[in-house]
């Protein structure tokens, strides 16, 4: 009996066996399939809906540009702007938005119907605003921006006519060159639904954009060396003064205090050179994103200058105490030489450093 109740635990020949591992594979093809879905339903149903969406392309001539004022942050132009669309009704000119113009001034839109669809060409002119980055001034480039928003981006989207836009050949903007133009086209995400009852309250919403940019370089070689020239010029004023003879025998000491007080009384008024010709710099060029090439040489002036003030007041104390005349003297014309190379040498690689920068803006 204990053979036969053995036996009957055994599975037999007509006995099924659990189907366990077929029910593991099935598991793990659904798993992979649900994950395959959740990857690429996304992605699919955005690509339908984008497929489904209707297009206008936009197009523009830049046809001036002119008032460039980095220091402002702004820039004055004027553009043809055209669209082509399928219908009438899907015009985004009328009811685009240029979000960075101020007082923009619009042209009356000159309709056609051609077969490929209705063109609308309108002119645009005004003064827009643009954040400028003028550290590498004068090696910096710029790339300035007019934004043209549409509606919805699910309900209509932007394609940029970069094979008909242009620029006018006599487009010479005062101290730039026009090295590139090109439209983009992109998003933006409102993080509002500006109160459509049709969406859900604290939705955003995402609309078509198209950006027209155009890139600058600087073309005034003069313009650096305006700006810096004074610097340059009290330095080697500054430096001067240390290799005049005012510490030998023939000199009483009078003459020896009057010399000093003389280089204390000009290093003096270099400083104050020096600081108001920052501020006049800082009218012309300035940027919100850090120190400019121009700052750097400045606040290296400051620092020479005030070092041979520094020096000056020791040569004093020296002249005071009745140390060698000719030894002070010895001090002063290498402190000269070894403090211009110095001031060259960092000037140089400031310059170098800001001239390799490869800052776009």
């Amino acid at each position: 009996m204990a053979a036969g109740e053995c036996g009957g635990r055994r599975s037999g020949p007509g006995r099924a066996r659990p189907a366990v591992p077929a029910l593991l594979v099935l598991l793990t093809v659904l798993a992979a399939g649900g994950v395959w879905w959740l990857l690429t339903a996304p992605a699919a149903r955005a690509a339908g809906r984008a497929a489904g969406v209707p297009t206008c392309t936009l197009g523009a001539y830049l046809s001036d540009l002119y008032d460039i004022q980095p220091a402002q942050h702004t820039f004055s132009a004027r553009f043809r702007l055209w669209s082509v669309c399928p219908e009438r009704e899907l015009d985004p000119l009328p009811k685009a938005s240029f979000s960075n113009v101020s007082d923009p001034e619009r042209g009356e839109p000159v309709v056609t119907v051609h077969p490929g669809g209705v063109r609308d060409v309108m002119l645009l002119q005004g003064k827009f605003r643009q954040n400028w980055d003028a550290r590498a001034f004068p090696f910096d480039r710029q790339r300035i921006e007019v934004v043209v928003s549409a509606g919805l981006a699910e309900e209509f989207r932007f394609v940029p006519d970069n094979a008909n836009s242009a620029v006018s050949e006599g487009v010479v903007p005062s101290g730039w060159r026009v090295t590139g133009f090109r439209l983009v086209a992109t998003e933006h995400r409102f993080p509002t639904n500006f109160g459509n009852p049709s969406l859900s309250p604290g939705t955003g919403v995402t609309h078509s954009q198209v950006r027209i940019r155009i890139d600058l370089e600087r073309d005034d070689p003069t313009a650096f060396l305006k700006l810096t020239g004074p610097l340059y010029l009290m330095v080697l004023i500054a430096t001067a003064t240390f290799l005049l003879p005012s510490h030998s025998d023939e000199l009483a000491m009078g003459e020896r205090l009057d010399s000093l007080q003389s280089r204390l009384g000009l290093l003096g008024g270099g400083l104050f050179v020096v600081m108001l010709n920052m501020q006049q710099v800082s009218a012309v060029v300035t940027s919100s994103v850090g120190l400019t090439l121009l700052d750097w040489l400045h606040l290296l002036t400051l620092a020479y200058v005030l070092l041979a003030v520094m020096a000056t007041v020791v040569s004093w104390r020296w002249t005071v105490q009745g140390h060698d005349p000719v030894r002070v003297a010895r001090y002063h014309h290498r402190g000269a030489v070894y403090g211009l190379l110095g001031y060259s040498l960092a000037a140089a690689v400031a310059v170098g450093w800001f001239a390799a920068a490869d800052w776009v803006w």
